[in-house]
């Protein structure tokens, strides 16, 4: 992976060139490192090197003529089936249980895994649409509940893991983007006035499990590029779903400690082209009210409410059958580094001056 800086930008790492635009190798530790080879977090402090372009978000984005072949990734069913699968043969690791039920009926499944006091949300396909993580969630799964590696074994003694392979069911079998009965509606706008029954479930499950970290997982909804380059941008980093200003400082710390451990997994993975997400400011955002609080059911209170120390957000290029692997994989590696620098606390001291470098994306309309 090659980071992309405006020109006037110091770079650290080796340069090259390439059809004019300036790259930036990065030789940077990764996050995960022993936090003495980290730079002391809060000693470097930066300014975005171009204006926070806005954001209308939207997805995902399907060029032109594209056909999404959905055989390719779970459905309901499938997700459901892999999902017990999984709880089966993990001997216990795994506990699978329901939330409640989706608007036509279904099951909102979730999986907990972990015996640790740090509890990590981890959210997929709120947007029924957007394929391909739900494939992510059951990858991380599987290898949280099988691999008997010794960070797997500190993730599962130090964290306590909610895993939500397909928020939206009812979405996803109709491939639309919104919830689809009592009546259609963005779930991801919806931790406001709780109109619609997975809202108020997975409302009631993050008041009872008090996440610290929560991971929300999306396609892009438009065709981005990195800001000042003709470099299609395939990754996304979301640090705030709400202005910093609306966060508490610890809250702003942490959320670009998240995200700088994040690009830093998939550094050197294929061309991906890494930004920021645009702008944006979205108080019904279920990651948002996460942040905020200060909303509930009716009949119920916000004060049930534990807010999260930090939420941030992917956004992976969208659907596509010959890239599955590799937009599945850029979900997974992030999330995996970010459990990773949890449970062994590199997390908290990482330095984060990349992430502060990042150009921001620039989006152009599906077929640009």
């Amino acid at each position: 992976m090659y980071y992309v800086f405006p020109a006037a930008t110091p770079a650290r790492g080796s340069l090259f060139n390439v059809e004019g635009v300036v790259f930036v190798r990065k030789r940077l530790p990764l996050a995960l490192a022993a936090a003495g080879s980290l730079l002391a977090a809060g000693l470097i402090t930066t300014t975005p090197a171009v204006a926070e372009p806005t954001m209308n978000p939207g997805g995902p984005c399907l060029q032109e003529n594209q056909t999404v072949m959905r055989s390719s990734v779970p459905d309901y069913r499938a997700m459901e089936r892999q999902l017990l699968n999984i709880e089966k043969n993990s001997k216990g690791r795994v506990k699978v249980a329901s939330a409640g039920k989706s608007g036509e009926g279904r099951e909102l499944y979730y999986a907990t895994l972990g015996t640790g006091d740090t509890v990590i949300w981890l959210q997929a396909r709120i947007h029924g649409n957007e394929l391909h993580s739900t494939e992510s969630v059951l990858q991380i799964l599987q290898e949280l509940g099988s691999s008997g590696s010794p960070s797997v074994k500190q993730i599962l003694s130090e964290l306590t893991i909610v895993a939500i392979p397909m928020y939206n069911p009812d979405g996803a079998e109709a491939n639309i983007r919104q919830s689809t009965t009592p009546n259609r509606q963005d779930l991801n706008r919806d931790w406001e006035r709780f109109t619609q029954p997975e809202s108020e479930a997975f409302w009631h499950l993050f008041v009872e499990k008090a996440p610290s970290i929560a991971l929300d997982l999306h396609h892009m909804g438009q065709a981005p590029r990195v800001a000042g380059t003709d470099d299609l941008n395939q990754f996304q980093i979301g640090a705030h779903s709400v202005d910093p200003s609306r966060m508490s400082a610890d809250q702003w710390k942490l959320a670009r400690q998240l995200s700088e451990v994040s690009i830093d997994a998939i550094s050197g993975y294929g061309q991906t082209h890494v930004a920021k997400y645009p702008y944006i400011d979205i108080t019904g955002g279920v990651i948002s009210r996460m942040i905020l609080g200060g909303t509930a059911p009716d009949g119920f209170s916000p004060s049930m409410q534990k807010n999260v120390d930090a939420a941030i957000f992917y956004e992976v290029r969208s659907v596509g059958q010959k890239s599955n692997g590799y937009l599945e994989q850029l979900f997974t590696r992030p999330v995996m580094a970010v459990l990773k620098a949890a449970a062994d606390g590199s997390l908290y001291s990482s330095d984060w001056s990349d992430y502060d470098r990042l150009s921001y994306a620039t989006n152009a309309p599906c077929g640009a």
